[in-house]
């Protein structure tokens, strides 16, 4: 069963993938940068991001990248009530952005050096109901996520959004 096909001609991500992401014996920073490598590949994007939602239930902390400045895992942190991300997990569904520096929500963070890009989409991380965080794609030139590739980043993340969990657990 495949989450994601990418126009690249890889082979998709299965289920069976993910679930040894959280069977071997790495840690849980890489089983996120390691996530964050395989969808930023299937999604052709320029930057792919994991956000976990921290103890508080009321931020989300930068825990994976591929694309952003590294420096900023860990460190780089935003309310549920700011930034897209923050509205993916208020709202809890999909939210894809042509043109994002123009959405009401945007939030800038200089220091991740976000100048470049252009287009977001990103999916909660969900497991058992509960919120663990936000998967994030972005690009360089405006794109119109397609339903499927939302579909996609969707079907994903409801795969890794366990992955996601245990990795949490472990850490």
């Amino acid at each position: 069963m495949s989450a994601l096909i990418g126009n690249d001609g890889q082979r998709p991500l299965t289920i069976e993938e993910i679930d040894h992401l959280v069977s071997c014996d790495g840690k849980p920073d890489e089983t996120l940068a390691y996530i964050v490598t395989l969808v930023g590949n299937r999604l052709e994007s320029d930057v792919c991001s994991v956000y976990l939602l921290e103890p508080d239930h009321v931020s989300l902390v930068l825990a994976a990248t591929v694309g952003l400045k590294q420096h900023c895992i860990g460190h780089l942190r935003m309310r549920l009530d700011e930034g897209l991300a923050g509205l993916v997990a208020e709202q809890l569904r999909p939210v894809a952005v042509e043109d994002a520096d123009k959405h009401p929500r945007f939030r800038y963070f200089p220091e991740a050096g976000e100048d470049a890009y252009e287009s977001f989409l990103g999916v909660p991380l969900i497991d058992e109901r509960v919120l663990q965080g936000v998967l994030v794609v972005q690009t360089i030139e405006p794109r119109q996520f397609s339903a499927g590739e939302i579909q996609r980043l969707m079907d994903a993340a409801g795969q890794q959004g366990p992955v996601v969990s245990e990795a949490r657990r472990l850490g």
